[in-house]
């Protein structure tokens, strides 16, 4: 006999923790199914500052800073192509009551919130996919999972949320699963140990050079290590003549002087991992009997680091719209979860602006060299530092200001004929 459950929950990282934490503390009976054994690896390493309000609100936070991560000020942008450069200090926004945010590794972080959700009655099971979400006349009614040891089992909910992160388990099987063509990218990426850093709060920043079309990383731990990754367009990988992951690992940062600075004696530590065509978003968020949440709703390119805080925040409003539709009526409709879906996709285009930008030329080359008034320098780095989720009308305006500049700015030079395409751009025009 299958088990009966108010919310079977497909994936155990942020946004399934958090959507897991919140049920069971309303009292619902929740299962999460995590495909892996915990603590495993996970990139997304850096955290924005409006994370840890929810954090609070998961009654979770607490835990998060007894652990000891690396305390995160700030973000350091090198633009090697002209000499620009962009500190972004979150105290200097227009709210300073989030002037920080945290560096983890994943392993350990994930933990901590999962671990969280069970503390407060959720049931997680780990080494247990789902293999198949149930469907009765259109209506999601359960899983079918696979254990670690014994027979497939079934297993009813009144809920099923897909927090399957980019393994997007459900919008794959229904076709509502898109790729972003604008941000075609692939990333490699590894820990390293004995990688130096400035003293005091400088000494969490992510550092962000960019030089000959890839983006780089350096993300510090608490513990010494750091994490280092770069972002390309997949064909410069075979520019390196290797098919060996690790050694185009080495190659792609050898290519800049600044990572080799930066980098000193430090020394790779871990294997290296890979990812590509990883922006992807679902055309549909929602159905009757489930939701997507984080990842496997949509990821946008991490340049800006949005992925945890996009989790927990599509996590909590998934979890309230699910409660609120179950005291209502006893089972969850596509309807109950219409403004769960429009909130989510507008917090994820408020991110999704600023990311497409900075892959044009012209506004990297302002957001590194000009120096904006200090509204809109506050403004923006309000919204880099996470604060999507209320858009009051004067934030609006600044950034709207902004992005009319550069658009404006663009278009100058395209008449004056002085647009000469770098290597940056003419590989932005093969996306």
């Amino acid at each position: 006999m299958s088990e009966s459950y108010d919310a079977v929950i497909i994936g155990g990282g942020p946004a399934g923790s958090t959507v897991a934490t919140l049920l069971a503390r309303a009292g619902r009976r929740v299962v999460v199914f995590e495909k892996e054994k915990f603590p495993r690896f996970h990139v997304g390493e850096s955290l924005l500052p409006y994370s840890l309000p929810i954090f609070e609100r998961l009654g979770v936070h607490e835990k998060i800073r007894a652990h000891g991560f690396q305390e995160k000020y700030g973000a350091f942008f090198w633009n090697e192509a002209t000499g620009g450069t962009r500190p972004v200090e979150f105290w200097n926004a227009e709210d300073d009551r989030h002037p920080m945010a945290y560096q983890v590794k994943r392993a350990e972080f994930d933990q901590i919130l999962l671990s969280h959700s069970e503390s407060l009655g959720a049931h997680v099971r780990y080494q247990t996919p789902v293999e198949e979400v149930l469907f009765e006349k259109g209506r999601a009614v359960g899983v079918r999972v696979r254990p670690a040891a014994g027979p497939p089992e079934e297993v009813r909910a009144r809920a099923i949320v897909d927090a399957s992160g980019q393994e997007a388990f459900l919008s794959r099987r229904l076709g509502t699963r898109k790729f972003d063509a604008k941000l075609k990218r692939a990333a490699l990426f590894a820990h390293y140990e004995k990688v130096p850093r400035p003293a005091g709060k400088q000494a969490g920043d992510i550092l962000l050079p960019i030089d000959d079309g890839v983006w780089y990383w350096i993300i510090p731990f608490s513990d010494g290590s750091a994490s280092v990754g770069a972002v390309f367009e997949p064909e410069l990988a075979r520019e390196g003549g290797t098919s060996d992951m690790e050694q185009r690992f080495e190659w792609i940062v050898a290519r800049s002087q600044r990572m080799r600075d930066l980098l000193g004696e430090g020394r790779r530590t871990s294997k290296v991992y890979g990812i590509s065509d990883y922006s992807a978003f679902s055309a549909k968020l929602r159905g009757d009997g489930f939701a997507l949440v984080g990842d496997a709703a949509t990821f946008l390119d991490p340049v800006f680091s949005t992925g945890v805080f996009l989790a927990l925040a599509t996590g909590e409003r998934a979890a309230a719209a699910i409660d609120r539709a179950l005291t209502r009526h006893g089972r969850v409709d596509s309807r109950d979860l219409a403004a769960y879906e429009r909130e989510a996709n507008r917090l994820c285009a408020r991110f999704r602006r600023f990311v497409y930008n900075f892959y044009d030329p012209v506004f990297f080359e302002a957001f590194c060299s000009e120096d904006p008034l200090n509204v809109m320098r506050k403004a923006v780095t309000t919204v880099l530092a996470g604060g999507v989720e209320r858009f009051p009308f004067s934030r609006r305006v600044w950034t709207g200001l902004m992005f009319f500049g550069i658009g404006f700015d663009r278009l100058t030079r395209k008449l004056r004929g002085r647009t000469s395409p770098s290597r940056v751009e003419s590989r932005e025009s093969r996306v």
